[in-house]
């Protein structure tokens, strides 16, 4: 089985979550799909531990109403699912063609983000225990989207390869954060190369470590860590591959198509 450290290569995809702020309460779970094509909103992940985890609400689920208002759209759910207040929340859902109704509680931002090695910054976004402050709103205020090149990883003006997607994993266990610009891979420069070059960059075909030479806020930090097998770094992370699409695990094959 194919090994990968899943560093920012578009396959996982965790950039700092923001919230509407870390005084209000939310369920925790975290929602994709809804409008075009009548894919329905699915629940991409469940944070650990939450409310929406106590009450049973799983990834793949589809979120057909909350307190009996449907949502079509996931602007429309995220404003439903938080309050200012602590109040439950009735969510009804579908699970393999069965619909069932759940109770879920509401607990306040600060205190739910979704790995015990995450906290929440004044702002609401998350972030591991070791970031600050300073180097989240450097970060944000850095990578622009008129940076971005038609390659994952990679940005322009100037040129570099920056973790631009990390999950939980052996590079996030490690020490790796969101937005680190990535100096060199086992003593390999990541410039300028292709897409496969990359994927091949940041994968082994075998069981194996990697060492990351990486820049952030002006320091060079280094971390080695081994790679993990790819279908346990997709299930701690609620995910699967369907017919190599990524998608969130629990997911019925019929709705493949949303995702495509």
């Amino acid at each position: 089985m194919k090994a990968l450290c899943f560093l920012g290569l578009g396959l996982l995809i965790s950039c700092p979550a923001v919230g509407q702020g870390p005084s209000s309460f939310v369920t925790g779970i975290g929602l994709i799909g809804g409008g075009a094509d009548s894919c329905p909103m699915f629940v991409r992940y469940v944070c650990a531990p939450s409310p929406a985890q106590r009450a049973g609400v799983k990834s793949g689920d589809i979120l057909i109403a909350v307190d009996g208002t449907r949502v079509p759209t996931g602007d429309e759910a995220s404003k439903l699912l938080q309050s200012e207040k602590p109040n439950p929340v009735t969510l009804t859902l579908v699970r393999q063609e069965k619909t069932y109704v759940a109770t879920v509680g509401r607990e306040q931002r600060s205190m739910l983000p979704c790995n015990q090695g995450e906290k929440v910054l004044k702002s609401g976004v998350i972030v591991p225990l070791d970031a600050t402050e300073a180097e989240m709103n450097g970060k944000l205020k850095a990578i622009t989207q008129d940076r971005f090149v038609d390659r994952v990883l990679v940005l322009k003006n100037p040129a570099q390869v920056v973790v631009l997607g990390i999950e939980d994993g052996p590079a996030s266990q490690a020490g790796v954060h969101w937005g680190d610009t990535i100096l060199s891979v086992n003593g390999l420069d990541p410039r300028n190369k292709s897409v496969t070059e990359l994927e091949s960059l940041f994968s082994s075909q075998k069981p194996g470590s990697m060492t990351l030479k990486i820049e952030r806020e002006g320091a060079t930090k280094e971390f080695t860590f081994q790679l993990a097998e790819t279908a346990q770094v997709l299930r701690d992370n609620q995910k699967q591959l369907l017919q190599g699409e990524l998608v969130p695990l629990g997911l019925p094959e019929r709705y493949l198509y949303c995702f495509k």
